[in-house]
């Protein structure tokens, strides 16, 4: 054997000593330590400060930011647990329904149904701290009509519920503006959530300066005391990234993500084949929405391991009806109507961490706030 030929021998056992698995998925989880590369070129960003008491309320109330409209000052509620951003038709511009497009955005949890227009290129800004004003630009739902409707089915009904199946008109003491910022949630329900509709993901400027594409990198971070926009490589330190899968709109805008995923295991089981399902991260609501494979039961405990149990970013447990309650546990867990292993976790799951989407590269990352003594929630830092 030459030594051209020993140096090709040497090289291929290389290769094929550090060749992946084929068991792994071909997506796989990126740690922090990628991180300050992947955004070493952007260096435009904003933090926007909560609206709301947030920080200090423990995430037992939505958050909301300071948004102008129109011209007018508002409080506006943010969602991750949808996407679009709706308002009463009364607070936008004057627009002809005829020549506006037809919508709807349906809240599964609470089977409330918001029909209106879908107003286009409505500019709106978010007042941050020391004068910081961020603006994006996306169609704007012109609510007309808020309406209980727990068997609406776009495919059969449209964007407006029939009349046989609607409980009653809802009557808010204020119709506030209500921002989903979420994503993967454009499902059968809400075909309408695409990402051209997510208001964080659509930003045009900040402080009245057109955003570099060079210089900007799309997504968003949710803290305890703000809501930052532009990923740089300063601000997501201490992440670790989980990759998502492309969602059902991925071939027609190539930000449209699938959610995360998690694993379910209840008192002493293992997380069983099967068990991981969809995993959402709910700023709108306290409560938990829960499809574990199996009836839950009063007492169990549940376990949580994020993305899976053989490679996890996070685990956490909590116990239903409110027994041993930790930072971590919902307000109650109520069933899923999902067909798959589904948690909707709502946003005391915040309490403890941090998170991020990048819609560019299509990941979400989640950063510990915790002291690492708990005993109900561990964090595995690369």
């Amino acid at each position: 054997m030459g030594f051209k030929d020993l140096n090709l021998r040497v090289l291929a056992v290389a290769i094929m000593m550090v060749k992946p698995s084929l068991s792994i998925p071909p997506r796989l989880m990126r740690n922090s330590t990628e991180l300050p590369s992947k955004f070493a070129e952007f260096s435009e960003t904003a933090e926007i400060g909560w609206g709301s008491p947030t920080a200090n309320a423990g995430w037992r109330i939505a958050p909301a930011l300071n948004i102008i409209v129109n011209g007018v000052r508002r409080l506006a509620t943010i969602d991750t647990g949808s996407t679009g951003a709706l308002m009463d038709k009364s607070f936008l511009p004057s627009f002809d329904p005829k020549k506006a497009e037809e919508g709807h955005v349906f809240y599964s949890s609470s089977k409330i149904l918001e029909e209106g227009h879908w107003v286009p290129d409505i500019e709106i800004e978010y007042l941050g701290p020391k004068g910081v004003r961020v603006m994006s630009k996306t169609p704007v739902l012109a609510v007309e009509r808020t309406i209980k409707c727990p068997q609406f089915n776009q495919t059969l009904h449209g964007h407006r519920c029939p009349k046989n199946a609607t409980m009653g008109i809802i009557k808010r003491a204020l119709q506030q503006p209500y921002f989903g910022i979420g994503f993967g949630r454009d499902r059968d329900t809400s075909s309408q959530a695409t990402p051209d509709r997510n208001p964080m993901i659509n930003i045009v400027s900040i402080n009245n300066v057109t955003i570099d594409r060079a210089k900007y990198h799309p997504g968003y971070i949710i803290t305890n005391q703000a809501l930052i926009v532009g990923l740089t490589s300063n601000n997501t330190q201490d992440f670790v990234t989980m990759d998502l899968e492309r969602g059902p709109n991925w071939e027609k805008d190539q930000r449209a993500w699938a959610g995360p995923k998690v694993s379910v295991a209840l008192n002493d089981e293992t997380y069983a084949n099967g068990s991981q399902g969809s995993l959402l991260v709910d700023t709108g609501i306290a409560q938990m929405y829960l499809e574990a494979g199996r009836q839950f039961q009063p007492g169990d405990e549940i376990r949580f391991a994020i993305p899976d149990e053989k490679n996890p970013v996070a685990t956490y447990t909590i116990t239903n009806s409110g027994v041993q309650r930790n930072v971590m546990s919902p307000s109650k867990i109520l069933n899923s109507t999902s067909l798959t292993p589904y948690v909707n976790t709502g946003r005391n799951f915040l309490n403890k961490f941090d998170v991020y989407f990048n819609p560019t590269e299509g990941q979400y990352g989640l950063r510990f706030k915790g002291t690492g003594k708990e005993d109900f929630v561990k964090f595995y830092h690369p």
